[in-house]
């Protein structure tokens, strides 16, 4: 019985150490999900592709290849676009830089320029995975998840306003939270009170949308907690 007892102490002890390595590591990990395109795509490309895929260089004239702006890159070379947005795998431009594809077309082209670390090649297929955005803005991205799953409830004369006073029609209504107080800590999503209702974390395991059949997407989720975790910004 001792033996046994011991165990079970050493198991809660053991689940304790990772729940609270989890609570540590999340919102890192939610963060890495997305990378933005200013920060940390273009940098690399600046490095190791802006020499010869920009006009007047080798590269840009050979294939028409432009990747001195988002625009432009993912307008793609004269054959078609080296992007497809959610799939890393396929994209051209991924295809060429892990030598997927004839060892001669490899990129960097010039053996001598160094290649792509690893970390920066992570980067990029996250950011393709993740559709390619030029950045995951609230007006472009966030607002219209709240507007396709939470307006029609969260605004003046909806069931959930009526009862909580949470209207999500504008950033500053949003950020204002409910008539108990805010729904979102800027900067850990964890914690926010609307990404626990979201995963319904919270307790009695309520859940929202209050609707089953409307819950967000795994993507959705990841991009509401990116956007948090990187301040919550009206941009």
């Amino acid at each position: 019985m001792k033996i046994l007892h011991g165990w079970f102490n050493f198991s809660l002890l053991t689940l304790a150490v990772i729940a609270a390595s989890i609570a540590v590591v999340w919102p890192t990990f939610a963060l890495a999900e997305h990378a933005n395109f200013k920060d940390e795509v273009y940098p690399i490309l600046k490095k190791h592709c802006l020499l010869c895929h920009s006009p007047g260089g080798q590269g840009y004239e050979v294939s028409g290849l432009d990747m001195s702006s988002y625009k432009a890159l993912m307008k793609g070379t004269k054959y078609g676009p080296v992007i497809v947005p959610g799939d890393a795998f396929t994209s051209n431009l991924m295809v060429l830089i892990e030598g997927r594809a004839d060892r001669s077309l490899k990129m960097p082209h010039d053996s001598h320029r160094p290649a792509p670390t690893k970390k920066d090649r992570v980067n990029l297929r996250k950011w393709i995975n993740a559709g390619a955005q030029l950045n995951n803005t609230y007006k472009k991205i966030i607002r219209p998840i709240f507007n396709s799953y939470c307006v029609e409830c969260h605004k003046p004369g909806g069931i959930g306003y009526e009862r909580s006073g949470f209207d999500v029609r504008t950033y500053k209504s949003l950020m204002k939270g409910t008539k108990y107080g805010s729904v979102i800590n800027v900067g850990d999503a964890f914690n926010s009170n609307l990404i626990m209702l979201i995963e319904g974390r919270t307790k009695g395991k309520l859940k929202m949308p209050y609707v089953p059949q409307r819950s967000l997407s795994k993507w959705e989720k990841h991009l509401i907690r990116a956007w948090i975790i990187k301040g919550a910004k009206n941009n």
